[in-house]
């Protein structure tokens, strides 16, 4: 096997491979369709406001923070308090984000605040691995006999793992994720693209290339393993830091593109990208988890107290995410609210939960942005039925490639799977 590792996609997960590999002594090459790297990962500044793709967290503790502890790329930022509103029948409540909230907050009974507090206790110290057959609803429902704890059960599952699937997603991997929540989140100063430029800083310094604004249209396999890599008709300068990629005739004999010799490969690459490049692939069918999303930046925030809420009968979230995180010039606010599960007509609700939680906000506006039906995750974490994994792992049943992204792999989800099979596909290679 050659030491020369090829991977397509610069997103998070494609740069931590990267970083892995190169350190251990292969030559790799991380090629990227987009002229930027990172992926959904992208941070979007305007007018001095730092805007990620929707409401970002990343998860003290998980394996993700512990891949990225060992690559030695810090993650800065600030702690939200579990703290503020929850919103149930058009009335307001405590949230309870801790013991003592949910012993106090008016959203339960005394038996329903008995109960409550109990199953927090629970979840502390559950085996969640007991559950992974098991759907979020089965969970629920046989564990809350109380109607408003039910509901909230089901709104801090939203919460940790930003899906409302819970008639498909594991009851195992969300407790799991809801433990993390528990623990505490960061929200990361100047938005996630100061994690992506830290991962590029640190592949760069251990050498890998990059090749940026080049599209991979294929992946050469013959007698079941990795012969190359097909670019659609593109020539390419490489360099260590910015890399482009230049128009130039064809200088195979056919009219597919230009081939790139290469026997290892990884696809750090959504599951249709994947499939797309290699068509004989076994993947399995995958559900999306998907949000729609209203950013909004403010001149300043009409209430400051304001800056957390959560649905308990609606799939409805309200951040202020600059109240923890360095997001904006100096007085301004940058709000996410979001509702789970994608709803293309969703920006006018969005709108009514700023409109109760921050009242004036219409007039303060510096920029907004609306994300219909934004891909939070490739794939939910579906229960195991069978004891069948329902995402693939990171080595294939095609020699010499691998996968990566947060649809790969059973070790956590979001921004945790996407590292951690990063840094299992890499393992792999290394051990061959």
């Amino acid at each position: 096997m050659s030491k020369h590792v090829i991977i397509v996609g610069g997103g998070i997960a494609g740069l931590a491979a990267g970083i892995v590999l190169a350190r251990s002594g292969r030559t790799v090459t991380i090629f990227e369709r987009r002229r930027y790297l990172g992926g959904r990962a992208v941070t979007h500044l305007r007018h001095g406001f730092r805007f990620n793709l929707g409401p970002h967290a990343f998860y003290r503790g998980g394996s993700g923070w512990e891949v990225l502890r060992q690559l030695g790329v810090p993650v800065r930022g600030g702690r939200p308090k579990p703290k503020g509103v929850a919103l149930r029948d058009g009335q307001e409540h405590k949230f309870p984000g801790r013991l003592w909230s949910m012993l106090t907050t008016s959203l339960f009974g005394f038996k329903g605040k008995l109960e409550a507090a109990k199953l927090l206790l629970r979840i502390r110290r559950i085996d969640a691995k007991r559950y992974a057959a098991m759907t979020v609803n089965e969970w629920v429902d046989a564990n809350a006999s109380d109607e408003r704890v039910h509901q909230a059960l089901h709104a801090l599952f939203r919460l940790a793992t930003y899906c409302d699937r819970p008639d498909l997603q594991s009851a195992g991997a969300a407790l799991r994720h809801l433990r993390l929540a528990i623990r505490g989140v960061i929200y990361i100063d100047e938005g996630w693209q100061k994690l992506v430029d830290a991962l590029h800083s640190s592949a760069v310094a251990a050498g890998v290339n990059f090749v940026t604004s080049s599209r991979v249209v294929g992946v050469d396999v013959v007698d079941g393993g990795v012969r190359g890599i097909e670019l659609g008709g593109l020539e390419i300068e490489t360099s260590k830091d910015t890399l482009t990629a230049v128009a130039l005739p064809d200088l195979t004999d056919d009219e597919k593109g230009t081939r790139l010799p290469a026997d290892t490969v990884i696809l750090a690459v959504d599951p249709a990208t994947a499939k797309e490049l290699v068509p004989g692939l076994d993947i399995p069918k995958l559900t999306p988890v998907v949000a729609s999303c209203l950013d909004v930046a403010l001149s300043r925030l009409p209430n400051p107290d304001r800056l957390f809420a959560l649905g308990i009968d609606r799939p409805i979230y309200y951040s202020v995410h600059s109240a923890y995180a360095q997001l904006t010039p100096s007085g301004g606010a940058l709000i996410h609210v979001a509702k789970y599960g994608g709803d293309a007509a969703a920006e006018a609700e969005l709108e009514g939960v700023l409109d109760e939680m921050q009242p004036g906000w219409r007039d303060l506006v510096v920029h907004r942005r609306f994300l219909p039906s934004m891909v939070v995750s490739n794939a939910i974490a579906e229960a195991a039925r069978d004891g069948a994994a329902r995402r693939p792992t990171p080595v294939t049943s095609i020699r010499g490639l691998y996968l990566a992204g947060d649809w790969v792999g059973d070790d956590g989800m979001l921004s945790d799977a996407a590292l951690s099979s990063a840094r299992a596909a890499a393992k792999a290679i290394i051990a061959e």
